[in-house]
């Protein structure tokens, strides 16, 4: 009877706990994702101080060793995309792999990463840090 006893508690423990720890490890994967658009605007920075424009593609920014994209290719939590015409640029963190959170972070020229990422009936995810 006693072993029971503690079988349920520890069962309405873990159903308590689980959809915090959950949550808190979609929260590290948002910063991590929001952390490389931040390296991919730091090299666009740089590459604009070099070349006054901005990097078209991850290729140049890899090329002149401001960027490695070894991180990116390997995430499998989000498609990173960058979109640049040369004046100004923007680069997009999606949500993938997860039949439960979406979402899109994005970050500019003005270094201020925005979007969130959500599940249904839960509060929206963004990046602890700006």
């Amino acid at each position: 009877m006693e072993v029971v006893v503690v079988v349920t508690i520890l069962g309405i423990l873990v159903s308590i706990a689980a959809p915090s720890y959950r949550r808190a490890v979609e929260q590290a994967r948002v910063d991590v994702a929001a952390a490389h658009l931040r390296s991919i605007w730091a090299a666009q920075r740089m590459h604009y101080l070099e070349e006054r424009a901005f990097a078209i593609d991850f290729t140049t920014l890899e090329a002149g060793d401001l960027l490695d994209t070894s991180p990116l290719a390997s995430d499998p939590w989000y498609v990173y995309l960058l979109e640049s015409n040369g004046t100004t640029f923007t680069i997009s963190a999606t949500r993938t792999g997860s039949s439960v959170y979406s979402g899109t972070l994005v970050i500019g020229p003005d270094g201020v990463v925005t979007g969130s990422i959500s599940t249904a009936g839960g509060p929206a995810l963004s990046p602890g840090f700006q």
